[in-house]
């Protein structure tokens, strides 16, 4: 059992400044290629919410010209049954 803790405690030993660098090192690089990744991903996303804001434009600006279309049609009606009441009368 002491063989055991023995070994166990030289392989602990075994973790110096240089070797903990070095996964340091290798675990920031692989944080750099998740920031690299998450960052194309946004840049896609970014691209895709402007062509959507392009759309939203274009179906606001088709609404509003259907809203101008049914109140002109709305005022041409009345302006009909004014005149078909004063004739009338």
């Amino acid at each position: 059992m002491e063989a055991m803790v023995a070994d166990r405690e030289e392989e602990m030993v075994e973790w110096d400044d240089g070797r903990l660098d070095e996964r340091f090192r290798a675990i920031d690089q692989r944080f750099d290629g998740v920031d690299r990744r998450i960052d194309e991903g946004f840049a896609r996303m970014d691209a895709g919410f402007k062509e959507l804001n392009g759309r939203f434009d274009f179906l606001q600006r088709t609404l509003i010209q259907i809203g101008f279309g049914f109140g002109a049609a709305l005022i041409a009606l009345i302006a009909a049954l004014i005149g078909t009441i004063a004739t009338q009368l």
